[in-house]
This record gives structure tokens, C-alpha cells and sequence, in this order.
């Protein structure tokens, strides 16, 4: 029987799972990583660990969560947050975060398919419907002041919302468009939607 544990322990493991859990996701990927590889550096019984975390794709995906939170905080305090977006600002907005996302080698595995099958397959369908609705109650802010001041075109809220994510779900796809026409796929794809989307001055009504 797994080991009970106090309050205070509980917070120290499982900060020590998600550490111990992200270096070990980075270095040997979801699937070479087992539940043992985790829990033993972080001194608990392998059957403890389901006191924390129903599977290694739970503790997995909570990791991606909090890296996601913490790209989109940074990219948003320097792009969204205030001033008035123009069509630049905004392909410089995406730039940036398709390069912070490949540079993350947590979220750079997601470029894996097989992983991101085994993610839907074994994840509860709420969690993954909350992980969705974090990014359009993110984003909600942005479209608000984007509406109010007019440079935001007239689009239903959820569509701009899966547009952009649409953005970061073509990044993950590098592999199979392929090297030779992903770049310049992405700089096209970028423009079409900074068009659509930011309004500017002298734009035909």
C-alpha cells in the first residue's frame, strides 16, 4: 500500500516529480521514460506515484501546460498586452513564438505524432477540453482591446481563437511538410492571416 503523506510532503514531491519528470522528458522523450525513472530520484515507491498523477502522461501533459503558460505569458506581455497591433507587430508576434516553440524541448517533441496519439488516447477528454479553452480565455483580452480600437477585423471570437492556434498546430507539422517548403510555407501562411485579421489605416473598407 502506497505511503501516506503530509500536506508539506506532498507539495515538496510532487514538485520533485515534475522536475525530475521534465528533465528526464527532455533528454529521453514520453515513451523511453518510465514511471520507475521518475519516481526513484524523487525517493518514493514507484506505486506511490499514482497518489500524484494517474499516468506519466498526466504528469507529462501538466509540464506542457505550465511551459505553454509560461511562453504565452512571455510572449504576451511583450506583444499583447498593450500598444496598437499592426500587421508587423503581429508577424513578429508569431515569429517569435513559433521560434520559442522550437526551442522548447519539451513542446519540440510534440512535433511527434505518435506521442500526441498517445496523449488524446490516454488523457481524460476534460482535461484536454480545458487545456482548449485556456487559449481563448487568453487570448480574450487581446480580441476585446483589438475590437474596441479597431484594429482587430469583425470575426467571431472563436474563429480568431482557432485560427491562431491553427498557427501553432501548422509549426508541429514541420516534419511532414518538410524542410524544403516549411519556411517559406509558414512566412505565406503568416501574412495571410495578419492581412485577415489587423486592421490598419487606408485599408479599404
Amino acid at each position: 500500500m502506497p505511503k501516506k503523506f503530509t500536506d508539506q510532503e506532498k507539495v515538496r514531491i510532487q514538485a520533485k516529480l515534475k522536475e525530475t519528470g521534465k528533465r528526464l522528458f527532455e533528454a529521453l522523450g514520453l515513451q523511453k521514460t518510465s514511471v520507475a525513472d521518475i519516481t526513484k530520484p524523487t525517493g518514493i515507491a514507484q506505486g506511490s506515484f499514482y497518489l500524484f498523477y494517474e499516468s506519466k502522461e498526466a504528469l507529462y501533459f501538466e509540464i506542457v501546460q505550465e511551459e505553454e503558460e509560461r511562453i504565452r505569458k512571455q510572449l504576451f506581455d511583450s506583444y499583447l498586452e498593450s500598444g496598437t497591433m499592426t500587421r508587423e507587430r503581429f508577424r513578429q508576434f508569431v515569429r517569435e513564438s513559433v521560434r520559442t516553440i522550437e526551442q522548447s524541448p519539451v513542446l519540440r517533441q510534440l512535433y511527434d505524432e505518435q506521442l500526441v496519439e498517445t496523449l488524446f488516447r490516454k488523457l481524460p477528454p476534460e482535461l484536454l477540453e480545458a487545456h482548449f479553452a485556456e487559449d481563448a480565455n487568453a487570448l480574450a483580452p487581446f480580441l476585446e482591446r483589438g475590437r474596441r480600437e479597431g484594429w482587430l477585423a469583425d470575426k467571431d471570437p472563436e474563429t480568431v481563437v482557432s485560427l491562431i492556434r491553427s498557427l501553432v498546430l501548422f509549426v508541429l507539422q514541420k516534419e511532414r511538410i518538410g524542410e524544403r517548403h516549411y519556411e517559406a510555407t509558414l512566412e505565406l501562411l503568416i501574412e495571410c492571416v495578419a492581412k485577415g485579421l489587423i486592421v490598419e489605416k487606408g485599408d479599404p473598407l
